[in-house]
């Protein structure tokens, strides 16, 4: 293969540089799922029904969160980033109805501005992380899944 067309880095970012790359790979994963949001939007009026404003505000909503959860495994590997800075974002994005409800839009700006930051600070070493880390990161995603499913259906 041709070495001048790459789609991953060679080496993942290691220390502060993950910082860096971090925000990188977000806005990355921000376009990728704006791309996905722009696919799935067209079929709220077919699901929802051209009057229920509401229920397509939803759609919209639940579409960018999961195309998010999809994009962000692009950088997550292109950008060497791994599973466990993917998961957090993911913990973070499927908590939301945990705790973005009757939340000030500044403490939600704030919470996904520092995201990338603790994800990154998260993943400090890079790819060679303690078996645990998988671990946690895992147990945080089934809580957050668990936890918006009771939240959505009470």
């Amino acid at each position: 293969m041709n070495e001048q067309i790459r789609f991953r880095v060679s080496e993942a970012p290691l220390g502060a540089a993950r910082i860096a790359w971090s925000y990188l790979g977000t806005l990355l994963a921000a376009l990728v799922a704006t791309l996905i949001w722009a696919g799935w939007s067209p079929f709220g009026a077919s699901v929802c029904g051209t009057e229920d404003t509401s229920c397509q505000l939803g759609w919209n909503i639940v579409g960018w969160a999961l195309g998010m959860i999809v994009a962000l495994a692009v950088p997550a590997f292109c950008l060497r980033l791994g599973f466990a800075w993917w998961g957090m974002w993911a913990i973070v994005l499927l908590a939301a109805p945990l705790w973005a409800d009757d939340l000030p839009t500044w403490v939600i700006v704030v919470v996904v501005a520092l995201t990338p930051l603790c994800a990154a600070a998260g993943t400090w070493r890079g790819p060679e992380q303690p078996r645990w880390v998988a671990w946690l990161v895992s147990a945080g995603l089934v809580l957050a899944v668990l936890g918006s499913f009771v939240v959505m259906v009470l």
